[in-house]
């Protein structure tokens, strides 16, 4: 077996570059880590509430996140517009079939009560869902 000293001297050569590469990166990380730049996440184990503010700032529902439960609360009676109840059935629907979650409206006739979300997994889909639904009910 025979080796081609000119294509070995590039293989190391490429290796060492990326590792020079892989290196700065990690002393990169360090800095951020030490000068409190970079901080861990925090996982939300115990629960979290958020309150969503119309543009008037009038507090329009609450949100309370309760792994694996969602439940928004909406604070005043009401009249949800059928087009308004279509977008949140889209997202929650669009949802359930991305990250199987459950969910079910509550309402009477036109009137938005509640929304429970179930087998919410974890932060990220939370923040999905919330963000996803947060504007649709600001214009409440």
């Amino acid at each position: 077996m025979s080796v081609n000293l000119d294509d070995l001297k590039r293989f190391v050569e490429e290796k060492i570059a990326q590792c020079k590469k892989e290196l700065e990166i990690y002393e990169y990380f360090l800095s951020l880590i030490e000068t409190g730049e970079l901080k861990p996440t925090s996982k939300v184990s115990k629960g979290l509430n958020e309150v969503v503010k119309s543009p008037k700032g009038e507090v329009v529902a609450d949100i309370y996140y309760y792994p694996p439960k969602v439940k928004i609360i909406l604070r005043k009676r009401t009249k949800v517009p059928k087009q308004v109840m279509n977008v949140i059935e889209r997202i929650l629907a669009t949802e359930k079939n991305d990250d199987r979650i459950d969910y079910s409206l509550s309402a009477d006739e036109d009137v938005l009560k509640e929304i429970t979300i179930d087998n919410v997994t974890n932060d990220i889909v939370y923040l999905k869902i919330a963000s996803a639904l947060k504007p649709v009910l600001e214009r409440l």
